[in-house]
């Protein structure tokens, strides 16, 4: 059969025969962008109001860092007590709690933020049946891998940081594990 004997609807069903598969993956990288979110603020509802990237510039007011000399530690704290730098993620769930009670979606639920060999449980977690929403404090991940690698007390610079290479691990239970990485850039604002 030639292509000039082909009736007007067979082109139609190849056509959707090698279209609908692009279609159909491209669909589920847009539902897989839309389940997780790195976000880093939240409102009463858990929907994202500070949307973040997998790459992004966090910009600092240096003006609120008074410690004269400061070190690592320091900048920790400053992190933690007055920038409040806190990166999170919004997830949408496939159905209420994943398929399981309220009760037991909770105590199986654990996020945690990994930074180099410092690895915490995310201390901000806000449930709705459908979503989930989870931060930590960048300035007590930063402090402790600061003390790991023995630079805690050292005179601090902010340019010695280089890229901050975050990695979120959320364990959800019914489901397997999320791993996501997120790269920030810590700057003093100009």
């Amino acid at each position: 059969m030639s292509l000039t004997n082909l009736n007007l609807k067979q082109p139609i069903v190849i056509l959707n025969i090698f279209l609908f598969p692009f279609l159909f993956l491209s669909q589920c990288n847009l539902s897989e962008d839309k389940v997780f979110q790195f976000c880093d603020n939240f409102n009463d509802e858990l929907k994202c109001i500070e949307p973040k990237t997998e790459n992004d510039i966090v910009f600092l007011d240096r003006s609120k860092f008074k410690k004269e000399n400061p070190s690592y530690e320091d900048f920790g704290n400053f992190l933690y007590f007055t920038a409040r730098e806190t990166p999170g993620f919004r997830l949408v769930l496939d159905t209420a709690w994943n398929g399981k009670t309220s009760e037991e979606f909770r105590s199986h639920y654990n996020a945690y933020l990994v930074y180099g060999s410092a690895k915490e449980r995310m201390e901000g977690n806000s449930f709705q049946p459908k979503t989930v929403v989870s931060f930590h404090y960048l300035g007590a991940l930063l402090k402790e891998e600061f003390r790991h690698i023995g630079i805690a007390k050292n005179p601090f610079q902010i340019e010695a940081l280089g890229p901050i290479v975050l990695t979120y691990i959320v364990e959800i239970p019914g489901k397997e594990p999320i791993s996501k990485v997120r790269t920030i850039q810590l700057r003093w604002k100009p």
